[in-house]
């Protein structure tokens, strides 16, 4: 089997970049990372989608700007420092200068769906449902894979969106790992939502608390938690009083519907391509979710890749030219790098119990609080203003 592209890996980003493709007229195989009729996984994972990042996906799969329309825009961001000794706190509101909207919070199970209802509609996508997958050949020519029944798949560039295949151990490319020593509980709750346009983040000695509303009274709640967290062990009831608490002024009545648990790690690769292998999605940059910026990093990461092989193409180099691939990494490293680094810093330095550390950030706080220039610097680097504008 001869396909131009070949992306492995069942996640968002492989069925965003699966179908541009196929949509741009190039022969691609999708390769699922998941056992057959599985289906979409179940999950209460939100997403918070800038608005560049929900422009450039409209643009692309209309379907999406009606079936959002449910969802509330987000139109400012109010984030709080408590102080360790808890008698002051520091809060800021970012949003747009034009007065634009900063986003939505999507679920990611419907996201996930009407993908799904596009690529199975392609006309030049082949969906190949194979796990495991093993890399038998990366050059500069090609690449070939051998699928879990022997067969194998010739490729003029193989996209890697997934780590189940183990085949990043056969590149050349190295990554920084890190484990986060902290779990994420993702808490879908009802209540009487005060200000649904509103995303709340309140960074607690316990960890950072973020609430995300996408309706009148449901959102979804996360936070970051370290391992040795005592709220880790508390039972639903308990731990209902202690988000109340800490939400009391942007939610009443609050209501845990169900909770999920997951384990943080950080993922970063130093490179983004190695011969005709490009990493796209979470195997690139799997990052802290306290900036609510990891898909957003990968759409960006999949419109620049669009981008380049569409203005090389146009010129007669091939998609797969080292020169494109090399551009491309050029083009997304710096955003990558800085915010997912950054995010690691800032979750240190904001949930720090340290004294000194504290003081000095609150004095941070009131400073930025007071740059008009920062907080709008900052503002169209989340919502993705100036990337997207590029295109």
């Amino acid at each position: 089997m001869k396909y131009e592209f070949t992306i492995f890996g069942s996640g968002i980003s492989a069925k965003i970049t699966s179908y541009l493709l196929a949509s741009e007229g190039y022969e691609v195989c999708l390769v699922l990372d998941k056992e057959k009729n599985q289906g979409t996984p179940s999950t209460n994972l939100v997403t918070f989608l800038s608005n560049g990042s929900l422009n450039y996906l409209y643009s692309k799969f209309p379907k999406m700007s009606s079936l959002f329309a449910k969802y509330s825009d987000i139109e400012t961001i109010n984030c709080q420092l408590i102080s360790v000794n808890k008698n002051k706190s520091e809060s800021i509101y970012f949003e747009d200068d034009k007065k634009e909207t900063l986003g939505k919070i999507v679920k990611n199970i419907e996201l996930e769906d009407i993908l799904n209802e596009y690529i199975n509609q392609s006309v030049n996508l082949t969906i190949i449902n194979s796990n495991p997958l093993s890399l038998i050949e990366n050059t500069t020519d090609g690449v070939t894979l051998k699928l879990q029944n022997s067969d194998r798949i010739y490729s003029d560039l193989f996209i890697l969106s997934s780590s189940q295949a183990n085949i990043t151990k056969q590149l050349k490319i190295k990554f920084i790992n890190k484990d986060l020593e902290q779990h994420a509980l993702s808490i879908d709750v009802k209540g009487n939502i005060k200000n649904k346009f509103s995303a709340f983040q309140k960074f607690t000695s316990d960890g950072p608390l973020a609430l995300l509303p996408y309706s009148d009274d449901e959102a979804s709640v996360v936070w970051s938690l370290r391992n040795n967290s005592q709220i880790l062990q508390k039972d639903n009831d308990e731990l209902a009083k202690i988000i109340s608490n800490h939400l009391n002024e942007h939610v009443a009545s609050l209501q845990l519907i169900n909770i999920e648990k997951h384990r943080l790690q950080f993922t970063f690769a130093k490179n983004l391509f190695y011969k005709n292998t490009v990493l796209i999605g979470n195997i690139a940059h799997n990052i802290h979710p306290i900036a609510g910026q990891g898909l957003n990093l990968t759409i960006k990461d999949i419109a620049e890749f669009m981008n380049q092989t569409s203005k090389y193409t146009s010129l007669g180099y091939k998609f797969n030219d080292q020169m494109v691939l090399k551009e491309f990494e050029m083009k997304r490293k710096i955003d990558n790098t800085a915010f997912s680094f950054g995010t690691i810093l800032l979750d240190d330095i904001l949930s720090s119990n340290n004294k000194f550390i504290n003081y000095s950030t609150r004095k941070g706080f009131g400073l930025i609080k007071k740059s008009g220039a920062f907080k709008k610097f900052f503002t169209r680097r989340a919502t993705g203003e100036n990337f997207f504008r590029s295109f």
